[in-house]
């Protein structure tokens, strides 16, 4: 899983190894700062105008729930603002909204850039993210190491390259923390599978539901055609099948 690399190695004459090009540090982009202030004061605008233009609202209820809303999205801008990454020759430092995380260079067991699921769902949602993985199989997500604010195959390349260099003579890939993100992965995946199955089979469940209306059926058939019985049973039913099938596939393909 991890990459092995000797360490030490010589770069070429004139080209800064990983660790040579730190500290470095990921911040929203000043652009995205601003289209997140409009987001948030729009939508606090959208919300708080009705509220207090409505005459049957008591104003016991509207002035602490407007007080709490505009607390709520002026802690999400800051918190959001506060994100970071940062990296320097000791370790990568991620700052959250509501923790932060060190994750020292030694006992990181692998960088990577995956796609984002929630992109083909989510307007100007970052396609590629950057994660870390510690020794307990933790998945940290790098903010802002997407490809909405730099060079992902660039930032990648000089993050393993650091990695590689700074972990030290002695590392070596953990193979509990290797089975831990193997699981992880699967069970993710797992989930990924049963969604997708699910939307592609809503268009057939819909059709089925609707067959008792254009056709003459068995009683037996047309109870059991019913919307509960279709969209409430047949649909988690085809998310359990799914996930299940991907992830005993999975594990089993990775040994485990």
């Amino acid at each position: 899983m991890g990459r092995q690399c000797g360490v030490g190695r010589r770069a070429e004459p004139g080209v800064a190894v990983g660790y040579e090009r730190l500290p470095r540090e990921y911040r929203m982009r000043r652009s995205r700062k601003h289209a997140f202030l409009w987001v948030i004061a729009f939508g606090t605008l959208s919300l708080a105008l009705p509220l207090w233009t409505a005459d049957d609202l008591p104003s016991s209820f509207r002035y602490p729930f407007l007080i709490a809303w505009v607390a709520l999205m002026g802690w999400l801008f800051h918190a959001t603002l506060r994100c970071r990454t940062a990296v320097d020759i000791k370790a990568i430092h991620v700052r959250g909204m509501a923790k932060r995380r060190r994750l020292a260079w030694e006992d990181i067991q692998d960088i990577r850039a995956e796609l984002n699921p929630a992109s083909a769902v989510q307007s100007g949602a970052a396609n590629v993210l950057v994660h870390a993985y510690g020794r307990d199989g933790s998945k940290v997500l790098l903010p802002f190491v997407d490809d909405l604010h730099v060079n992902v195959e660039r930032e990648l390349e000089l993050l393993v390259g650091a990695w590689e260099e700074l972990r030290g003579e002695t590392w070596a890939p953990d193979p509990q923390a290797a089975f831990l993100i193997d699981r992880r992965d699967a069970r993710q995946a797992a989930l990924m599978m049963g969604f997708a199955a699910v939307m592609l089979a809503f268009i057939p469940l819909t059709v089925l539901m609707l067959l008792p209306l254009f056709m003459d059926l068995p009683e037996w058939l047309a109870s059991a055609l019913t919307p509960l019985m279709v969209m409430g049973v047949g649909a988690p039913l085809i998310f359990v099948l799914a996930a299940t099938a991907s992830y005993r596939s999975r594990r089993s393909g990775s040994g485990g």
